[in-house]
């Protein structure tokens, strides 16, 4: 692996610490400028995360120092998006982190980038300050009013919005995020057009090539005197693919290293009276602590304890990299005794989603993590080679999301549990392509004693497939599923009686499902008689079983992994259910990725049991 430049940190007071990245370039800029990166919100910062983390390093390539960080209540920072003053808690943020540039990488002159979302709070942050020379707005929210009900308007189109968040009550969940009626109404009344000072001096607006632009913005901004650019550039809508399929938008990206390294070159100008850094008078720049690599977080659960988490290499190279969270008493513990602990402790270590870096989809792991640390457990949420912050191994590529390289990375970061974080016991956990990998971890032969297997969709990667579409079987599976809730609908007769259903196509389907439970008998016959088979998942699920390694999948009631895993799996799955050596959950009402809250509060639960049930196993 290539090691990286950037320096993970903790920053801002120590009640509620922030996280972030720093990168340093080798051969800073002649006059001192730095860059911090303000994100868009909930499943757009997702996205976006790749995207961010290109600019940055574009940045640092080009001698200008950048951060890029998570704001109060998102990503790896501290809080929930529950918690009240979400606005002023998201701008106090930006104020926060470019202090914390000013002193870690000794700029006095700053700009900011910001996306969506990231561009409101990074302008309304920049216009309450004087060190901020320049501000970069990618698809910039201008009018927060028209944005609410854009999310609105997206959530019901997902089909997940409930009678409550239709009719505007607390709080609307928009794709597995939360904004409460106070942040809505805060951000209701944020119009950047209706600001009486600009950001900063200069201002770059990198608009969609596909949509109407900000001509009214950049009008306002040139009236109170700032020299704006103003661009119509492709590559956003690509940006906000699903994580595993986003592409850095290439040319935003060129405009905006361009445009910052001619801001890099120059002295500024005088840019009025405003905000002076070592005013500390505003909430949010009450104090900067020293960045840090650990903070500690007050206990997640009640009758728990507080926690310690940490950024984490998990290697030699410092290149795999996670977070761990702990009791803080026995990370304190472990750490005074040179990394041996004084009793057991269980270790949990959770595999990314797709390319979805290590906090989750609609941030699970983070909620999972500090919850099971401050109930006594050590987990760690690590980004496999490729995905999120850690990069991909020699001769592999980004996002590769079911490398075969995941095998080495499950190893290392299990050694990093027993050796370093003294753990004596080790369970694995993994929603999609994470479950995929902890199951394989577990045929591989490492060292387990529990895998949590969260809606596999395959369960024998092969090169070439499409993770934008479902596989031959899924699609099987999925079709036969919807014909045979439908075959009991009057109206679905009445279709075929007016010759409006595809009656071949589902002879198909239908034909090709039957082949698949005839193959699955015949290679339970082939099993049992100790012929050789290909691709054999009732045999892997019993030599893991023969390990003494437990096994619990838990699936959306809807979604195919769990007739697939009956499909392939054969008579081994019922033998191992009997045997109490693997267990099935379904959890109603959930998409794949339990984007609904109350879907993901029941996953949580089920979890949560299931981890209670196998201590007192223990």
């Amino acid at each position: 692996m290539t090691v990286p430049r950037a320096e993970p940190v903790y920053f801002g007071p120590d009640d509620r610490p922030l996280f972030g990245w720093i990168h340093r370039p080798q051969h800073p800029a002649r006059a001192p400028l730095g860059l911090a990166l303000c994100s868009p919100f909930g499943y757009e910062a997702i996205c976006a995360h790749r995207t961010l983390r290109h600019f940055a390093e574009a940045a640092a390539d080009a001698g200008i120092p950048a951060l890029r960080f998570d704001y109060d209540g998102t990503g790896d920072s501290a809080g929930d998006d529950l918690d009240p003053d979400r606005l002023s808690a998201w701008i106090a943020s930006v104020h926060r982190a470019a202090e914390t540039l000013r002193r870690e990488a000794g700029c006095q002159r700053l700009c900011f980038l910001g996306v969506r979302l990231g561009a409101t709070l990074a302008a309304l942050a920049a216009s309450e300050r004087s060190d901020v020379q320049g501000l970069v707005a990618l698809a910039p929210v201008v009018n927060a009013k028209a944005y609410i009900r854009e999310l609105r308007a997206l959530q019901m189109a997902t089909g997940l919005a409930t009678p409550a968040e239709t009719s505007g009550d607390d709080p609307m969940e928009v794709t597995g995020f939360a904004l409460t009626a106070a942040t809505r109404a805060a951000l209701s009344a944020v119009d950047l057009s209706k600001l009486e000072r600009a950001p900063a001096a200069q201002v770059l607006i990198l608009d969609r090539h596909d949509l109407p632009g900000n001509e009214r913005w950049a009008a306002h901004l040139q009236a109170t005197g700032a020299t704006v650019e103003r661009r119509a550039v492709p590559g956003y809508a690509q940006m906000m693919l699903s994580p595993h399929a986003t592409v850095v938008p290439a040319e935003m990206l060129r405009l905006a290293v361009a445009w910052l390294g001619e801001r890099a070159a120059v002295e500024p100008a005088a840019h009025g009276d405003r905000y002076s850094p070592d005013d500390n008078s505003r909430q949010g720049r009450d104090t900067v602590p020293l960045s840090r690599h650990s903070i500690r977080l007050p206990a997640g659960a009640p009758h728990a304890v507080p926690i310690t988490e940490s950024a984490e290499y998990l290697d030699s190279g410092r290149a795999l990299f996670g977070i761990l969270s702990a009791p803080h008493a026995a990370a304190s513990g472990a750490a005074a005794a040179g990394g041996t602990a004084a009793h057991p402790r269980s270790g949990i270590l959770l595999l990314n989603a797709g390319g979805t870096h290590r906090i989750g989809s609609n941030r699970l792991y983070v909620t999972l993590a500090r919850r099971w640390a401050s109930l006594g457990h050590v987990v760690l949420r690590m980004d496999i080679s490729g995905v999120g912050d850690s990069p991909p191994r020699p001769g592999e590529t980004q996002n590769a999301i079911y490398t075969a390289r995941a095998a080495e990375d499950i190893a290392q970061a299990l050694r990093y549990l027993r050796e370093r974080a003294a753990v004596t016991e080790c369970r694995a956990l993994g929603l999609c392509s994470g479950a995929y990998h902890a199951f394989k971890a577990a045929v591989g032969g490492a060292p387990l004693d529990s895998v949590v297997m969260i809606n596999p969709l395959t369960f024998f990667w092969k090169a070439g497939m499409s993770l934008d579409a479902p596989l031959p079987d899924q699609r099987v599976i999925s079709e036969a599923q919807r014909y045979r809730q439908t075959a009991l609908q009057i109206r679905s007769w009445l279709k075929l009686m007016r010759g409006e259903v595809d009656v071949g196509r589902i002879a198909q389907i239908m034909m090709r499902r039957a082949g698949s439970l005839l193959n699955r008998h015949w290679r339970d016959v082939a099993r049992r008689c100790g012929l050789p088979l290909t691709d054999d998942l009732g045999r892997e699920l019993e030599s893991v079983a023969g390990r003494g390694i437990r096994m619990l999948f838990v699936f959306a009631a809807h979604d195919p992994g769990l007739e697939l895993l009956r499909t392939q799996g054969g008579s081994s799955v019922g033998k191992l259910r009997r045997r109490q050596q693997l267990e099935i959950r379904l959890i109603s009402g959930a998409d794949h990725t339990f984007t609904a809250r109350p879907a993901r509060e029941q996953l949580i639960a089920v979890l949560g049991e299931a981890l209670d049930q196998v201590r007192r196993n223990e």
